[in-house]
């Protein structure tokens, strides 16, 4: 990790998972504006090299019943060791890197292995409640066609700021390869927060240093941004204002700052 940032496993669970759902919904109605072919059984980007927040992974649990997130521990407990993509910078620390002028340090190894929710059939089983990295992931043509997907490039630009501010909701939560995260937030349930060691493998989240954006691009997602912020995620409190409320209650300004002395 570039910095240390204090981890508050249960600030504001609920609200950040108000304003997570908004992010997906907001990406979701933009995607509804191209032709994108992905359907039922394309499944060849769904590998065990997801990468998210800890608040999408709270998301995810939250629909499980205390015998389902047994029965999940049990199941991803003998995939602990096994190689996967595990990020060394999260998105936010990536971007300040970049406007400091430094490179980041090389990404983890890509394993080409199916990711453990993918069922016999080529469906999802968590498709409701899957992260932002699966919901981000599109093409215009298919994938096994070209090896890669094609995505419009101001549209990627709009996923790469998105995964941004969802780094940003989790203010004082943490960033890692999803099934790393949900294996630690399992067992770290009903410990004390002295009781809870967070592994090396899972990183501190920071605040968006600025949104990485070419100017070309600019006008398209700031006004995705806007329709967003303006979203109302309560009926009392639109989405920046609540953004704005979790991160005054994180209090993780001197870590910031520490770590902006740092890069």
């Amino acid at each position: 990790m570039i910095g240390v940032m204090p981890v508050k496993l249960d600030h504001a669970v609920e609200e950040k998972i108000l304003l997570v759902k908004a992010v997906y919904e907001v990406l979701e109605e933009e995607a509804r504006n191209y032709p994108f072919v992905c359907q039922a059984g394309c499944a060849d980007c769904c590998t065990v090299n997801l990468q998210a927040t800890s608040a999408e992974a709270r998301y995810f649990l939250k629909g499980l019943s205390p015998e389902e997130k047994k029965a999940l521990h049990a199941r991803l407990k003998p995939l602990r060791t096994e190689t996967r993509l595990r990020p060394r910078v999260t998105p936010n620390e990536m971007a300040a890197l970049y406007m400091a002028g430094k490179e980041p340090p090389e990404e983890g190894e890509f394993v080409f292995k199916t990711c453990p929710f993918l069922g016999e059939d080529r469906l999802c089983t968590i498709y409701e409640r899957r992260p932002f990295g699966c919901r981000s992931v599109f093409s215009l043509k298919p994938c096994r066609e070209l090896g890669t997907a094609e995505v419009p490039p101001e549209f990627f630009s709009l996923i790469t700021v998105l995964m941004q501010l969802l780094e940003e909701i989790d203010l004082a939560g943490l960033y890692g390869n999803f099934l790393d995260l949900l294996l630690f937030l399992l067992e770290a349930e009903g410990r004390s927060p002295e009781e809870i060691v967070v592994p090396e493998e899972l990183l501190s989240n920071r605040e968006v240093p600025d949104f990485a954006l070419p100017p070309d691009h600019e006008e398209y997602v700031r006004g995705v941004l806007a329709r967003l912020y303006r979203r109302q995620v309560t009926p009392e409190k639109t989405f920046k204002a609540l953004l704005d409320e979790i991160k005054e209650g994180a209090q993780v300004k001197e870590a910031l700052s520490f770590l902006g002395e740092a890069l």
